[in-house]
């Protein structure tokens, strides 16, 4: 039978409330003596003070106490006798949970509203260590356990927790009575699961008693992975499982088991302490930035001939696990990167693929000639080998040829020089499409009634083949997605391009821009979606036989729109968003008209 525990305390607001109308707060738990671990409800009850703030009260080292943020309200009226009254009630639910043994004071607690405070009397509660059986498992109707492996480890490594909850099955007159689920006899709200739940697999197994009888259980696993974050003991646990488990069963209106008895039965876990470490202070490297697991490391620069003034783009790819939370290496204490080149202190950012992160950086040469990018180093530390190691990348060697005649090197345009409006023609009568308004207007054929006349023969069967050969395209369409994506890929870089016009920040812009003709490129050539380099979407249009000067142009375009991502500064001759976007359109038309 569930105790019910309860404080109230009385306040009286003066003479302006109406007669029978009380004010009052009330505590109630359903039980002040707990286990370790496990969880009592109630409720604060804040009758006609107005809706209360947030509870204040201060909070015992054993216990764990919870306040719903938001309370429930409810309005009654009643007439006694001619006389009006009306009662208007808060309930915010609490949940309180006993940690550790000991005799605890929870309370007063303080409701505060319309600038009026309440409190509730203080209440004893007394939590305590459940009496150690040596029970096995299989003499126990229910029984909780928690594995954790592995218990010590480094930041960032993680580990495995499981928890097993074992149920016995209804066992009555030495007969199996068979339950669709014994989980739902679990009482959640007293139950405390620590990291585990709600989603159980579920597995069967035979357990003998001490008197060597066997027992069949059912068992209900939940396994999580957990990563270490922080430097330090964490807990799992303790679990605590409080069931009421069927000593009697009965049928009910469709069939199923009902339950007609039960007993309370509790079951319990004692929490699992894992040590974290962080790696050792001692030997570790200057370029060690936090990285704790394997790791491997490849660097690559892109495009190796440059002119004076265009970027280079350093490409830095880290593969290994974990790879959350990383950072690449920290070209700026390269003395001798940063005398060669010139780029910004900030950050690389990363692109997550897969079990890689790729650093991307671009650097603009200094001097002409033959230059060499030194090698990289990068190191993280090995929690199995208990290690530092320490990855390094070759030399690259690019040259800098002098700048192109004609070739100009600007700054990023400002938001005030993008066109805000475009200006249309409008032409009575033609197709918005029309680019050559005389030569339509002088391919004029028959007068206009022989129009309507042949029109009127020919509609019929050109609808006919149009709508067969609409139907065939749909049913290709479906069954090829490459062609599919092929047949939109012009049509998703023009809605992109149309984007970029749009945009006040011509650096977002110019990467809008960047993405329509990769994006087109990726679709229309039906490669795997992802970033292609300016040298790979060269040697793309080079390997599909188109013109090699098309070629050299997006090239030179994709490498300032890298510069604008990479370093935040622009190396373009184009004047402006709207000659970009002019120049991305016409590239598609040539590619379209090829292929």
């Amino acid at each position: 039978m569930v105790r019910f525990f309860s404080i109230s305390l009385a306040m009286i607001l003066g003479a302006s409330l109406a007669a029978g109308q009380d004010v009052r707060v009330e505590l109630q738990l359903d039980s002040t003596n707990l286990e370790i671990g496990e969880a009592v409800n109630g409720q604060l009850t804040c009758t006609n003070t107005g809706q209360p703030e947030a509870p204040q009260f201060t909070l015992p080292d054993g216990l764990d106490v919870q306040f719903s943020s938001t309370p429930s309200q409810s309005t009654m009226m009643s007439i006694v006798n001619g006389q009006t009254s009306q009662r208007t009630t808060y309930t915010l639910p609490v949940r309180v949970v006993g940690k550790k043994e000991g005799s605890y004071t929870f309370g007063p607690v303080t409701v505060t509203s319309e600038g009026k405070s309440f409190q509730t009397k203080p209440i004893s509660i007394t939590v305590r260590t459940p009496t150690p059986t040596a029970e096995s498992e299989g003499d126990k109707l229910v029984f909780v356990r928690v594995r954790v492996e592995p218990r010590l480890l480094y930041v960032t490594q993680s580990y495995d927790a499981t928890l097993t909850i074992g149920i016995r099955k209804v066992e009555i007159d030495g007969k199996i009575r068979e339950v669709r689920s014994l989980l739902q006899f679990v009482d959640a709200r007293s139950s405390g699961l620590s990291v585990f739940g709600p989603q159980f697999s579920q597995s069967n197994v035979t357990l003998t008693d001490s008197a060597g009888r066997p027992h069949q259980y059912v068992l209900y696993s939940d396994s999580k992975q957990i990563r270490a974050e922080q430097i330090g003991e964490t807990n799992v646990g303790p679990v605590f499982i409080k069931v009421d488990y069927p000593t009697a069963l009965g049928r009910d209106f469709f069939g199923d088991s009902t339950v007609t008895r039960s007993t309370k039965v509790t079951a319990r876990a004692e929490s699992v302490i894992v040590k974290v470490k962080g790696p050792p202070t001692e030997s570790r490297p200057a370029d060690f930035r936090g990285a704790v697991g394997h790791y491997t490391m490849q660097v690559t620069a892109k495009p190796t001939r440059v002119e004076q003034g265009k970027p280079v783009t350093i490409s830095v790819a880290l593969r290994g696990d974990p790879i959350e939370g990383i950072g690449g290496p920290d070209l700026a204490r390269i003395q001798e990167l940063t005398s060669r080149f010139d780029f910004t202190a900030e950050e690389p950012p990363a692109d997550a693929e897969g079990d890689s992160k790729i650093f991307r950086k671009a650097i603009f040469p200094k001097q002409l000639g033959e230059q060499t990018i030194p090698a990289l180093s990068w190191s993280y530390f090995d929690p199995n080998k208990e290690h530092y190691v320490t990855l390094h990348s070759d030399p690259i060697v690019i040259m800098v040829d002098p700048a192109a005649a004609g070739s100009v090197s600007l700054e990023v345009p400002s938001a005030t020089s993008i066109p805000s409006t475009t200006k249309l023609t409008a032409v009575s009568g033609l197709s918005p499409n029309c680019t050559d308004v005389d030569a339509l207007l002088a391919d004029s054929g028959f007068g206009i009634h022989n129009s309507i006349l042949v029109a009127g023969f020919a509609v019929p069967p050109i609808v006919f083949l149009a709508s067969l050969l609409i139907s065939s395209r749909a049913r290709r369409l479906r069954n090829d997605p490459l062609l599919a994506r092929r047949h939109g890929a012009r049509q998703s870089a023009r809605s992109r391009i149309a984007k970029a016009r749009l945009m006040n920040d011509p650096r977002q812009a110019y990467e809008e821009l960047s993405e329509a003709i990769v994006g087109y490129l990726s679709d229309h050539f039906g490669l795997a979606r992802g970033e292609l380099t300016p040298i790979e979407a060269r040697d793309l249009l080079v390997r599909h036989e188109l013109n090699g000067a098309l070629g050299d142009e997006i090239v030179r375009f994709l490498e300032d729109t890298d510069a604008v991502r990479y370093s935040g500064r622009m190396t373009t001759g184009t004047e402006s968003v709207a000659a970009a976007a002019d120049q991305v359109n016409r590239w598609i038309r040539e590619i379209e008209r090829v292929r």
